[in-house]
């Protein structure tokens, strides 16, 4: 069993990333487990959120995911100390890989915060990728241009086109300043909202199509792309070198 460990801002990015995995690890055997992270750097509790690991025996069990919610985004991210802060524990318990996701949002200078996430993460035997989502984990929702309808048939590209002002179909979401805002200003046309409450993120990543984002949303979206070569790399071990370490 290959047992990976993935570190989150927050719900959105928890929420997301695993049905992100139950689509592309789809007939395989898999259990996701999803805990969430609280109380100051040093002393954080962890209480579980969620836990499919009974799905299949440990014997039938073939890829199980440890989604952590480091629950505080910007300036306040933990994602990066609670990665190192559980390092051990997770060498200990065998876990192949690391995969960290956090928003660039409110942040200006994204090379400047690649070099900050870079400096001080120890060298160990476990390979580490941070994946910025550029501005927000929501760009790459925008991005995703058959979920309108499904959310409601009166939201369509040409709406979304005309709040975002720019090609959703064509263009990259990353140029966008503050990706969670638009996306609420585009539902807000056909009188919906997105505040990152629990049931509206849940309706938004339960409308996407994965399929879309896949194949076609990543090649115009650098920071979903890499975190599409990372989770393939769990099942061909070739595509996480082709990443820088974070």
């Amino acid at each position: 069993m290959k047992k990976i460990a993935m570190f989150v801002e927050g719900q959105t990015e928890q929420i997301f990333a695993t049905e992100l995995i139950k689509w592309i690890f789809d007939r395989r055997k898999i259990a996701i487990e999803s805990l969430q992270f609280s109380g100051k750097i040093g002393s954080r509790k962890m209480a579980i959120i969620k836990s499919s690991k009974t799905m299949h025996n440990a014997e039938e069990t073939a890829y199980y995911f440890r989604i952590y919610d480091c629950h505080g985004g910007g300036e306040n991210s933990t994602v990066k100390s609670d990665i190192i802060e559980q390092l051990t524990n997770l060498s200990r318990e065998g876990f192949s890989g690391i995969i960290g996701i956090r928003d660039v949002y409110p942040t200006t200078d994204i090379e400047l915060l690649r070099k900050m996430l870079r400096f001080g993460i120890p060298q160990t035997s476990i390979p580490i990728k941070i994946v910025l989502a550029v501005q927000e984990i929501e760009a790459w929702f925008i991005a995703e241009n058959k979920h309108y309808e499904r959310v409601c048939p009166m939201l369509t590209v040409k709406v979304a086109n005309s709040v975002a002002g720019i090609d959703v179909c064509k263009d990259s979401t990353e140029v966008l300043p503050h990706p969670a805002e638009t996306l609420n200003n585009i539902y807000h046309k056909a009188g919906y909202a997105y505040r990152k409450r629990r049931c509206q993120i849940e309706r938004t990543v339960e409308a996407l199509d994965y399929e879309n984002l896949y194949f076609n949303v990543r090649s115009r979206n650098n920071s979903l792309n890499e975190l599409l070569i990372c989770l393939e790399d769990i099942i061909v071990p070739v595509a996480f070198t082709k990443l820088p370490n974070l």
